[in-house]
């Protein structure tokens, strides 16, 4: 019986390392937390794991926190990369990706409560409109922000970036199309929010190990890019590679010792 209790054990301990990367010794750098959409999932949805419960992100908020980390933006990273501006002990970056109306709606209040601030990467054609590069089959189509409330995001200290005007995967169209992505949606939030956005986010990921994608960030006039790739990387790396910024991906279905991970390693599972 001993035996048998013994190998269950070291079945159990097994599967909970294959399961969670809670083994791997701590990363330095700066975690850049992945979100999608706030809230619950339409019935029939297909991507659930885009979505994180407002408790859920509200006891995500909660551990920040409570456990001493501070939100910043991309533009604090620039200060103290240009000008040596001190950061705060514990930064994380909260990034939010597409431009949902629901983090306006949930996310905003909820973070409000604990004073933070966060980076929205929208996809500046569809705002005031719908996700319409989702596939219905799989995702049901819902609102997006609006530049009014991006206006009021932007007044609470949040910073607007670039996630192209139309979400496409740009390793599959040309370089030419490419450009006219970048560039436009840029040119486009500058106008309507009177500054000029200084980081991009590669729509799916694509195209963000492409040389000539990453080429046509750079020569957009952007700073910085987030990746969907999990990771930390410590700040002397950010500021060599800033256009290959890895960032753990916030699934709805984790818990709070995901979460803890995802801070402490820059990824939680494999």
């Amino acid at each position: 019986m001993i035996p048998l209790l013994i190998g269950a054990g070291v079945l159990a301990a097994a599967g909970f390392s294959a399961r969670w990367n809670w083994w791997r010794p701590k990363q330095d750098g700066i975690p850049i937390l992945m979100y999608h959409k706030i809230g619950d999932p339409p019935a029939g949805s297909k991507l659930g794991k885009l979505w994180v419960s407002n408790a859920k992100f509200r006891e995500q908020m909660a551990f920040l926190s409570n456990n001493g980390w501070h939100p910043i933006v991309l533009r604090d990273l620039y200060a103290f990369w240009d000008k040596g501006t001190p950061l705060p002990p514990k930064p994380v970056l909260i990034t939010f990706d597409d431009g949902y109306l629901n983090n306006y709606t949930e996310a905003f209040p909820i973070m409000r409560d604990f004073g933070f601030r966060a980076t929205l990467y929208v996809v500046v054609g569809t705002i005031a409109g719908d996700n319409r590069w989702h596939d219905p089959a799989s995702e049901t189509r819902i609102p997006m922000i609006t530049w009014p409330q991006l206006r009021e995001l932007q007044k609470a200290g949040w910073e607007i970036g670039s996630h192209t005007m139309n979400h496409p995967r740009l390793h599959k169209i040309d370089l030419q199309q490419v450009a006219v992505e970048v560039e436009q949606s840029r040119a486009a939030i500058a106008s309507e929010l009177g500054q000029t956005p200084d980081s991009f986010a590669y729509p799916y990921g694509a195209g963000e190990e492409v040389p000539a994608v990453v080429d046509a960030v750079k020569k957009a006039g952007y700073r910085s890019a987030v990746t969907v790739h999990a990771g930390k990387w410590p700040l002397e790396r950010l500021q060599a590679m800033p256009f290959n910024m890895p960032r753990p991906f916030v699934r709805g279905d984790e818990n709070l010792f995901d979460f803890h991970l995802n801070l402490t390693r820059g990824k939680c599972r494999f």
